[in-house]
């Protein structure tokens, strides 16, 4: 196997584990809910809380990544966000829930997008988005897919949802480990820090002297993906957060069949990532995201336009549908596309802007105001909010440049360096 297969995996199993930390809070809510006596309000809040730590982690851990090194980041980061998770199972009420998984949230917020520029790196150029597609996707298949099923067994097991916490935090740990021992940094860091040493700090030239953060903001798909961002983090966040209390309130499905459901939404989520990523090589990243978003649109309407008293295979049928074409969108706008638009030395911040936004706006904003509206009308209306998303993704993607290195072979004019720019930043950068 060669390195970057074992990386590839390696990746997968740490995003899927974080994954399982950040999401399984959502599926088994309703247990919790009952148990702290939250609101709809209080449990947005929750989610909101640990998106905006997360949306300060990711800018400030791409930014320390790519300056100082992206493996010790994503091992600090993986290690720490899995303490944090651990003592979620502790907390006593909403303001302690609050402080904890706001600190899981500024840890867990690290690892992706130095992960996303590694694979971009050491991946060959013909497997880019598969394999940011199979590392995004695990956060679903085993955050979601595997994780709910497990996390619904652990609590029917333990007749309590605090186990859940402490069971499923080790993973993690065990990983940060291994990482320490098996990844190595990537060229384009290892030469970056290579030089800043040998110049001093006083020596930087021009180029280095100016901030990644605002160089980044220069080019139009991380400009783009900043605002796909906000509806695709609140497409996520909302569903995984109401879906669960929407199925148990509105439907009164029992724990067990709720976790059916949401996993099913978490595999369909898995192959969405990897399918789609692994499309968008061929006919391009605009057209399959555009294709991805409205096709997510259209199966969040056929969910909430199910009748009270659809059975479990159906829902587990359009929530696996929902889910597929909804995650399909990550590896694209918020991995390949921004990446693959930027200098090597800069590609973790650039994934990283788009996550911060996303996790500040869409996982932060938008669920509070999705719990404010089911509490005020009913819970068809976060339902309705995640439903439409889509649309508002598709009509972005109409102006990224693209950047599949297959589809711009078969392009009559291809993009050239300062096409990538916003208007008013062309021949500011040299390439």
């Amino acid at each position: 196997m060669k390195y970057y297969q074992k990386l590839t995996l390696l990746l997968c199993l740490t995003w899927g584990f974080l994954g399982v930390q950040r999401i399984i809070i959502s599926v088994i809510m309703p247990e919790i809910k009952g148990d702290l006596s939250l609101t709809n309000t209080q449990v947005s809040l929750i989610v909101a809380m640990t998106g905006l730590a997360w949306a300060l982690g990711s800018i400030l851990w791409a930014s320390l990544g790519d300056r100082y090194g992206r493996r010790p980041i994503i091992v600090i980061c993986t290690i720490l966000a899995a303490v944090f998770s651990w003592v979620t199972g502790l907390v006593q009420n909403i303001a302690q829930m609050l402080a904890i998984r706001g600190l899981l949230g500024f840890f867990e917020g690290g690892p992706y997008a130095p992960a996303m520029a590694v694979i971009s790196e050491e991946s060959p150029e013909k497997k880019r988005a598969m394999n940011a597609g199979l590392v995004t996707g695990s956060f679903l298949l085993v955050g979601v897919g595997f994780g709910s099923v497990f996390a619904g067994k652990l609590v029917d097991m333990f007749g309590s949802w605090r186990p859940v916490f402490y069971i499923i935090s080790l993973p993690a740990i065990i990983l940060g480990i291994i990482l320490i021992f098996k990844m190595r940094e990537t060229p384009s860091t290892t030469e970056a820090i290579r030089l800043r040493k040998s110049r001093g700090k006083a020596a930087t030239d021009k180029k280095e002297g100016k901030s990644a953060v605002l160089e980044a903001l220069k080019f139009k798909n991380v400009v783009l993906s900043s605002i796909n961002s906000i509806p695709v983090m609140g497409w996520l966040f909302i569903y995984t957060v109401f879906a669960s209390i929407f199925l148990n309130e509105v439907h009164k499905f029992d724990i067990m069949e709720i976790t059916l459901i949401i996993a099913a939404s978490g595999v369909g989520g898995f192959l969405g990532e990897f399918i789609i990523g692994s499309i968008s090589d061929v006919i391009g990243r605009k057209r399959a995201l555009i294709f991805t978003a409205l096709l997510c649109s259209l199966f969040g309407i056929i969910v909430i336009l199910l009748p009270v008293g659809t059975s479990v295979l159906v829902f587990s049928t359009f929530f696996f549908l929902w889910g597929f074409f909804g995650a399909g969108m990550y590896p694209i706008y918020l991995g390949t596309l921004p990446a693959e638009s930027v200098p090597p030395r800069i590609a973790g911040t650039a994934v990283g802007i788009p996550m911060a936004i996303g996790e500040l706006i869409g996982s932060t904003l938008l669920p509070v105001i999705a719990g404010f509206l089911a509490d005020k009308f009913n819970l068809y209306a976060p339902m309705w909010m995640a439903a439409l998303t889509g649309i508002v993704i598709a009509v972005v993607s109409l102006f990224y440049v693209e950047t599949a290195p297959a589809r711009l072979a078969k392009m009559k004019r291809k993009p050239n360096p300062q096409d990538h720019l916003l208007v008013f930043f062309r021949k500011s950068i040299e390439e």
